[in-house]
């Protein structure tokens, strides 16, 4: 029996708590058995627990009928398949290849249009190319419905995509704060705030300024704000608003982010799970972010095994700045797990094969990840050449301006050069202390610098344990 409901429990599995909160809006079935499986169906998406098996009792067909309804109803809401739909239009007035009841469809779409949807830049651009495709057809009625929508919402667009243009140069201003650390964004908050609650502007937009509000409050360690802004748009996505499993997928991954900074590690945990349930590009980057967690939670062995499911992703992508995020993390993983000289090699090739992309892109994530293997395998010079062939110490200074910096490297470098009897005890007690000199440590920073020193403590315990008393 129950392999009779299998299809449709693997289909239950994939709902997203978001959709399940919607749907739970929606529904008004009068049938007990239908009520029944749907309730359970919302019950286990919610569940962070066991999930409850459904009533093999149940006529199938009741269950398929659930099915299709539950696909249909977050299919009508699902900004990326109306894009899918215009792009698709748009291809096909463009070769002269779009079907008479497409065109029929789309007159109709845009002859009801009356709010502002998620993809309206796009729908715009796409009508603008119509109604030549129309007019030199000499199709006159068709193209006054066209240019009656273009021309009722002319002010609109204008106004999209003149916020696009400044959210545009707002992501160059906070990205920029993230990898230079060298520009205050608090300007850009207000505003910021104004497009993300307006109904009136385009969801494209207002999901992008919410990204980037979330992305300024990361800098600036706000994680009230964060919090405030992720309940907000969690409402959103209940109530049908901006969905779509690719956008959905991003906000979990980055309320990982979130719990992961409040110590909630469970619930950073349960919405990393989320936030790779669906793969789409940037899957590998939610993936390095779960593995961090599992590696927190540890749950080494996990994250090994979600490492390996995914390497092909990794040997396939060219996005360096995660495929050095997930190398690094396969070298911790490897280390927890004891497997110290096959960490060690992973790191070698990898350095060999990637040398100026690691230098170019995330040199402290992968540095730390290498220099802690070598110095579990108590090979310092080793430490030593590595951090005098790519001046490690002169990129350590740098990275001390940034707000969550941790001295794992500069600890690591010192405590090789007092193991290789460069420097004396004292020297060494002097160069550990010097990285926290003007430093006020948050409680993330204290709690992982402990956690380096209690590390690093394996290897010579009287200094680093001394060093505690200064954090």
């Amino acid at each position: 029996m129950k392999t009779k409901l299998k299809k449709f429990t693997e289909f239950s599995k994939t709902i997203l708590p978001n959709e399940a909160k919607y749907l739970e809006s929606r529904y008004q079935f009068t049938d007990n058995e239908k009520l029944e499986i749907i309730e359970l169906l919302i019950a286990n998406a919610l569940s962070h627990n066991k999930r409850v098996d459904f009533d093999n009792n149940i006529d199938k067909r009741k269950y398929s009928y659930i099915k299709n309804w539950v696909e249909k109803k977050l299919a009508s809401i699902d900004v990326d398949a109306t894009i899918a739909w215009i792009m698709s239009l748009q291809k096909k007035i463009l070769t002269d290849a779009i079907a008479s009841h497409e065109e029929k469809a789309f007159l109709h779409y845009i002859s009801i249009y009356k709010n502002i949807e998620f993809n309206f830049q796009n729908l715009y651009d796409l009508a603008k190319e119509y109604k030549s495709y129309l007019l030199v057809r000499m199709r006159y009625k068709d193209h006054k419905i066209v240019a009656d929508f273009l021309d009722a919402y002319s002010d609109s667009y204008n106004e999209a995509k003149a916020t696009k243009d400044k959210l545009y140069d707002a992501t160059t201003e906070i990205t920029n704060q993230y990898t230079r650390n060298n520009n205050e964004t608090k300007h850009l908050e207000t505003w910021l705030l104004e497009v993300f609650k307006d109904e009136h502007i385009d969801g494209k937009n207002r999901y992008q300024a919410f990204v980037l509000l979330a992305f300024m409050y990361t800098n600036y360690n706000e994680n009230d704000k964060l919090k405030v802004i992720f309940d907000q748009i969690d409402y959103y996505f209940s109530q049908g608003e901006m969905y779509s499993r690719r956008l959905l997928s991003n906000y979990y991954a980055s309320r990982v982010l979130l719990h992961s900074k409040q110590d909630e590690f469970e619930k950073a945990e349960f919405y990393g799970y989320l936030s790779i349930r669906q793969n789409n590009n940037d899957v590998l980057m939610y993936l390095n972010n779960l593995v961090a967690i599992l590696l927190r939670n540890h749950q080494p062995e996990k994250a090994f095994c979600l490492l390996e499911k995914h390497h092909d992703l990794y040997k396939e992508t060219h996005n360096y700045h995660q495929k050095i995020g997930y190398c690094s993390y396969q070298i911790r993983v490897l280390a927890e797990l004891q497997k110290n000289k096959l960490a060690e090699a992973t790191a070698k090739t990898f350095l060999r094969q990637y040398k100026n992309e690691v230098l170019n892109h995330r040199w402290h994530h992968f540095f730390t990840s290498f220099i802690n293997v070598l110095i579990i395998l108590e090979k310092y010079e080793d430490v030593l050449k590595l951090a005098s062939k790519f001046n490690l110490t002169e990129k350590e200074s740098e990275r001390q301006k940034q707000n969550n910096y941790v001295p794992n490297i500069s600890w690591s470098i010192s405590l090789s050069r007092y193991m290789e009897g460069q420097i004396n005890s004292s020297r060494l007690l002097d160069e550990i202390k010097a990285p926290l000199k003007d430093i006020q440590p948050t409680k993330n920073q204290k709690q992982l610098m402990i956690k380096v020193i209690d590390r690093l403590s394996n290897n010579l315990p009287e200094a680093f344990l001394k060093l505690k008393s200064h954090i």
